[in-house]
């Protein structure tokens, strides 16, 4: 009795945490979501597509300028040094010094790297501009989330989604054309802000100093974690770079869309995750490994559950959201939905493989899964439109959680990992509920009907899913 308590707070203090990652996320990440009926009427889908680069293009580059020192940060405050401060010091201004110089350089290529994009070259400043203050401030984050401050980090997070969203919505109002700089200039003045905080809150613990032996730490660490971080980024958004150089930018604005309503399952799954991953340090440290499968399980038939409703109601979603013209994008969200679901299966054992420190093969696993989406993009719009996007990002993410698993099953060679059976019922109830999902589809029926029936189905697997996590406990 005495075990199943301590189980029980266990998964309590990861609910706590993730309570305030998953509620930040729906209003930071969900804020693109929610705004949705706003930008897709001041904006044409061309516009909306052009927008939707920008971000992904700011992204890519924040990775580049964090150099994967995130994580190691994380990393070295779980091993308990008494020089953490320094450590962190150290990472800082070697960021800031080395994005300076990346920022300079990239100028040089700003002609090369404009048709490549096919958005306007102010569009590409801006976002390396914007990147240098983000990857800061990511660092000072990292710090928080290893000391389980998810509190702060939230409300970081939603004062700087709300300053960059609310400026954007402002701007854009007072422009006729060319809005998508709304959102640019949103995003700096976001940027700034948190930059800002990051300094002031880190004042008195900051000392003007890098030492050879906290940098080098840090890019053995993080050098495969940001070729990793980049092949992940790719496998996210680079599709809609590729569908705007091939297809158009009216497309790739009604592709974006279609994420922006994909996103809500990846909120959920990066909530839980941010604060699963210092639980997961803590128990392995411990050697807790039954806890560990058993809040997986449940995890994973959380994330599941996410997943069938969003599926099942999407159309509703969608037109209740955005502008008639964006609703082709229907068609395609079940398909990014169970993408964003087979990552969440990745994330479970990726971590394996940073708590073990044997990232280089993370890096090659992600760069080969984010090679095929790219190849498979390439080979496929043309063919057959920016629906083969959605498509090959599933199929790179089943790959990517595969690839993993086999890393820290059989080659790194992990102990009492988290099975794989865990995940095959809510995987194989995901893809079964998606099928009959695109059945009712192409069924004509009454739609009430059809509302009445997809009703009843999801209340029954939230029945099931509630049987299974409850069952005794699996032995591991």
């Amino acid at each position: 009795m005495k075990y199943k308590i301590r189980i029980s707070k266990d998964f309590l203090e990861l609910m706590g945490h993730s309570k305030n990652y998953i509620l930040a996320q729906f209003l930071t990440m969900g804020l693109a979501f929610f705004t949705l009926p706003i930008f897709t009427r001041l904006m044409n889908p061309a516009e909306y597509g052009i927008m939707s680069v920008f971000i992904s293009l700011e992204g890519i580059v924040t990775i580049i300028f964090g150099i994967g020192i995130r994580g190691a940060v994380s990393r070295y405050y779980y091993e308990g040094k008494n020089d953490f401060y320094g450590f962190l010091s150290s990472n800082v201004w070697f960021v800031l010094v080395s994005s300076i110089g990346l920022t300079v350089l990239s100028f040089s290529f700003r002609n090369q790297i404009q048709p490549f994009l096919n958005i306007p070259q102010g569009l590409i400043l801006v976002a390396f501009f914007v990147a240098l203050p983000q990857a800061l401030f990511q660092l000072y984050q990292s710090y928080l989330q290893a000391s389980k401050r998810s509190k702060k980090v939230a409300s970081l997070n939603v004062i700087s989604a709300l300053i960059g969203t609310g400026l954007a919505i402002a701007i854009m109002y007072q422009l006729k054309e060319e809005k998508y700089y709304a959102k640019a200039l949103g995003q700096g003045a976001a940027a700034l802000s948190m930059l800002l905080v990051t300094f002031f809150s880190l004042h008195g613990k900051l000392v003007f100093s890098i030492k050879k032996e906290h940098i080098g730490y840090s890019l053995i660490f993080g050098l495969p974690v940001v070729f990793h971080l980049l092949s992940q980024n790719l496998l996210n958004t680079f599709d809609q770079v590729i569908i705007n150089q091939l297809v158009g930018q009216y497309e790739t604005g009604i592709y974006s869309v279609a994420y922006k309503v994909g996103m809500v399952q990846s909120i959920v799954s990066m909530g839980i995750l941010n604060a699963w991953t210092p639980m997961f340090y803590a128990k392995m440290n411990k050697r807790e490994y039954v806890d560990i499968t058993e809040l997986a399980k449940k995890y994973a038939f959380i994330v599941m559950l996410v997943a069938v409703f969003l599926i099942f109601y999407a159309k509703e979603i969608l037109s209740t959201l955005v502008d008639k013209e964006y609703l082709e994008a229907v068609s395609i969200i079940p398909i990014i939905i169970a993408s964003y679901f087979f990552f969440f299966l990745y994330t479970m054992y990726v971590n394996y493989a940073f708590y073990e420190k044997k990232t280089k093969n993370i890096a090659l696993i992600t760069i080969f899964a984010g090679s095929i989406n790219i190849l498979l993009n390439y080979l496929l719009i043309p063919k057959f439109g920016y629906i083969a996007a959605a498509w090959a990002t599933l199929l790179s993410y089943i790959f990517l959680f595969l690839l993993h698993y086999v890393n820290v099953k059989w080659v790194i060679k992990v102990n009492r990992i988290v099975g794989i059976q865990t995940f095959l019922l809510p995987t194989a109830m995901l893809l079964f509920l998606g099928f009959l999902y695109f059945l009712f589809s192409e069924i004509k029926m009454c739609y009430f009907l059809s509302l009445f029936i997809r009703s009843c189905v999801f209340l029954m697997t939230i029945c099931f899913a509630y049987f299974v996590v409850k069952r005794k406990r699996s032995q591991v």
